[in-house]
């Protein structure tokens, strides 16, 4: 039932008006708070940037639980990026230090090898996320969505109140 839910919101986000790049930015402010640890200070931060800003909040969610899935498996490499970054690295040690010193910074955890390879790998990938899934979007609408608006499973999605409202507030 999940899955039929999620490729549901996937085809609605596809076929609706909203602007590509609401959707991309969406997509990649959720990956980010996807790879962030769920009760962090970095997670709520991203959290509220993604309802200030004028993205799309299907997208970052879709996304936000598609990455938290894949964080896991990227664990291990997340785990010896912040090994690398917060022991190996002799010249951060100051800078570590000084951040833990502070008042608020230690609640994002970042003394954390996984949680900082994790937000690392996460800023490293968002250019890329926004980048294809804004291509994908732009591909999609333009060679797709006319077909797939005619299969009658579309038709019923949009007879469904869900929908009705959905389109209204987007």
């Amino acid at each position: 039932m999940l899955w039929i839910k999620l490729v549901k919101q996937i085809v609605l986000i596809l076929q609706s008006e909203i602007s590509p790049k609401q959707v991309a930015a969406g997509a990649a402010l959720g990956m980010i708070l996807g790879f962030a640890p769920v009760k962090c200070m970095q997670s709520y931060v991203i959290l509220v940037i993604i309802l200030m800003l004028n993205v799309n909040l299907g997208s970052a969610t879709l996304s936000a639980g598609v990455f938290a899935m894949l964080g896991f498996l990227l664990d291990p490499l997340a785990d010896k990026i912040g090994y690398h970054l917060l022991v190996n690295s002799k010249t951060l040690t100051p800078f570590w230090t000084s951040l833990y010193n502070m008042p608020l910074i230690p609640f994002t955890r970042f003394y954390n090898t996984i949680v900082l390879g994790s937000f690392v790998i996460s800023l490293i990938l968002a250019v890329p996320v926004y980048l294809l899934t804004l291509r994908f979007i732009n591909y999609y609408r333009s060679h797709f969505k006319d077909k797939v608006s005619k299969w009658k499973i579309m038709k019923l999605f949009k007879v469904t109140s869900a929908y009705n409202v959905y389109d209204k507030y987007q």
